[in-house]
């Protein structure tokens, strides 16, 4: 799209297009400036001011609207125009292009909402406005769709980029509590969601209503809204109850594809938010924002919009941390704490900015201080839980090396709630997670004692784990453990150990499928081919070479078919290394037999080690 398009000169003043007028072409500004201006009663109010470099009249090339203003330049200028098709084809081929105009747009009708408000003019006040949806008693949405969703159109019959599901809440037999909800989303959505956010009412009450805390009940809960927002084509399922008399409202969320493994800020149905049931400013920001952290993207287009959507979210829920609500007891106020500190937590993850991380260790250490005087055993692990992924997160992000220790003690202090008796899941993946933190406290430290607590941990999970009930799970687990047991092994020269490495990934590849996970097919390819070498140095069996070449061909042919770069490139020289060694050891039937004694670790050679980033943060796609 950069070399496409016609040269045009304007002169000071001179109209580019006017407001109202048919959507044409799209304008991109090679030398001066451009004022964007709308209609209203009290005149044309100012929305931007445009420089070298930016691109505009994009809104109504791929919305198929009229133009929602006036273009006019301000000072001579020369511009660059766009044909729709050019436009679309760039968009549509360019993945960093689309996400720029999309943050771009996103950004720019903010500004413009402010402009006019600051005008005294509504956003509605002018023959170009954006009208915004017209909800009937369910909220039903327009057939048409949407500026974003025309712009990413892989969510077809969609109103947006993301759907959100408000059911009536329990205890509420007239539905003024769940319309007053849905009124306030529905408007925030309009107001900051920039079109990527629409908000809709099932018209029925969730078929789950026990709010209770244990692993089953989460559990039946996550399916039923799971399968509900399959039906309903929805993202995110709020639903709740009314309680203290019509006082407060008791919410729970659950998106429609979980993620894969837990993440700072990740919002479960054991994560409750209690909000007072008159609703101010103040708490609608607070409400769509703990909404927006709470969803889940499943696909390109939506992490884009995802990323688009938290700034703003954020910033609109900040206030409620100064407002103290006498409508909630001590519990529930704890509970609109961690609610924020979640979304300042997921923002700081998907945007990589460690302050957010920071500010949400803050919130959810002094939420905890609030709990004192609590008998909430399953809030305080709870809280517990999410600092500690904040902390883990924060250390990866550069943080220091007492975050390390501090996430694996507030994940151990978690396990005192969430026990293997009580509650065995939440057991074991914190498990999983302490022993991920423990293999990089080794890294750091070069410390055995770690290393064997981590392996420790992963054996732990693996007790509660199994290939028939959790197979990614338990996948994800055998090849984490398979690696901390081939360090080890390497460390002290431990031939037992590394073949147990080797086994753990065969156990791995039983249930990885390199068709479904390919990049953790062969994460796992290529920590076998490891093992396997370091034996065959040992063993001097030509068969273990020839699995060894056979495991890093494995995963490099994927490395490559996927267009990874550096990991392809580790592998093929560990595919290298393995090819030479198994043509000196010659074929398997000139085997040699295997050394007496023992062996000293200094006789290993390792390959090279592949840093593979695990899909982990994609949504779960089966059972």
């Amino acid at each position: 799209m950069s070399e496409a398009g016609t040269i045009k000169k304007y002169k000071d003043g001179e109209v580019i297009f006017k407001e109202g007028n048919p959507s044409g072409s799209a304008y991109v500004i090679i030398k001066g400036n451009v004022e964007l201006t709308k209609n209203s009663k009290h005149g044309a109010v100012l929305l931007a001011k445009l420089k070298a470099g930016e691109l505009f009249g994009e809104m109504g090339v791929i919305d198929g609207s009229p133009r929602s203003a006036t273009a006019k330049a301000s000072g001579p200028c020369t511009l660059k125009e766009i044909s729709p098709q050019s436009l679309m084809n760039g968009i549509q081929n360019d993945p960093d292009l689309s996400s720029k105009v999309m943050s771009k747009l996103v950004e720019r009708l903010r500004v413009a909402d402010e402009m006019l408000a600051k005008a005294g003019v509504s956003p509605a006040d002018g023959s170009g406005a954006r009208t915004p949806a017209k909800p009937g008693a369910t909220g039903t949405p327009q057939k048409k769709k949407g500026f974003f969703s025309r712009l990413f159109g892989s969510h077809k019959g969609r109103e947006a980029t993301f759907e959100i599901l408000i059911a009536d809440m329990f205890d509420d037999p007239d539905q003024k509590e769940t319309q007053m909800l849905f009124e306030t989303l529905k408007t925030m959505a309009q107001k900051i969601g920039g079109g990527l956010i629409n908000v809709r009412r099932t018209g029925s009450a969730f078929a789950f209503a026990d709010f209770s805390d244990s692993t089953m009940v989460w559990n039946q809960a996550r399916n039923n809204a799971q399968n509900w927002l399959k039906e309903l084509e929805g993202d995110l399922l709020v639903w709740g109850q009314v309680r203290a008399g019509g006082q407060t409202v008791h919410l729970r969320m659950t998106q429609r594809l979980p993620l894969r493994n837990l993440r700072a800020g990740y919002v479960q149905p054991c994560d409750a938010v209690d909000i007072p049931a008159e609703l101010d400013e103040v708490l609608a920001g607070y409400l769509y924002g703990v909404c927006i952290g709470a969803l889940i993207p499943v696909d390109q287009p939506q992490r884009d919009a995802f990323e688009a959507v938290l700034g703003p979210a954020l910033d609109g829920a900040r206030a409620v941390l100064k407002k103290r609500m006498r409508e909630l007891d001590s519990d529930e106020q704890v509970r609109l704490e961690v609610g924020f500190a979640n979304l300042a937590a997921t923002c700081g993850v998907i945007k990589k900015n460690p302050d957010r991380l920071k500010e949400a260790e803050d919130i959810y250490n002094r939420a905890l201080r609030g709990l004192r005087r609590s008998n909430s055993m399953v809030l305080e692990g709870v809280i517990k839980r999410h600092l500690g992924y904040a902390q883990s997160a924060w250390f990866d992000m550069g943080g220091e090396n007492n975050l390390l220790e501090a996430a694996v003690e507030s994940l151990r202090e978690a396990c005192d709630t969430f026990s293997q008796a009580a509650f065995p899941q939440q057991w074991a993946d914190l498990q999983v997670m302490i022993a991920q933190l423990l293999f990089k406290k080794d890294q750091l430290d070069e410390d055995d004692a770690a290393l064997r607590e981590s392996i420790a941990s992963f054996q732990k999970a693996l007790q509660v784990y199994s290939a028939s009930s959790t197979p990614r799970r338990w996948g994800d687990t055998k090849h984490h453990l398979a690696r901390a047991l081939q360090l080890l092994g390497s460390q002290l020269g431990d031939l037992d150990m590394i073949a147990r490495s080797a086994e753990a990934c065969r156990e791995a590849l039983a249930v990885r499928n390199k068709m479904q996970s390919p990049m953790l097919w062969a994460a796992t390819q290529n920590n076998l081919g490891s093992a396997l070498f370091m034996l065959c140095q040992k063993t001097r069996k030509p068969e273990t070479a020839e699995a060894a070449v056979k495991a890093f061909q494995a995963a490099f042919d994927v490395y490559q078919a996927r267009g990874a770069v550096k990991l392809a490139q580790v592998t093929e020289k560990n595919l290298m290394r393995a090819k030479e060694v198994a043509i000196d050891l010659g074929p398997i039937a000139r085997v040699g037999l295997i050394e007496e004694g023992g062996f000293e670790a200094t006789s290993f050679e390792e390959p090279e080690i592949a840093d593979v980033v695990d899909e982990t943060n994609d949504p779960e796609t089966q059972g």
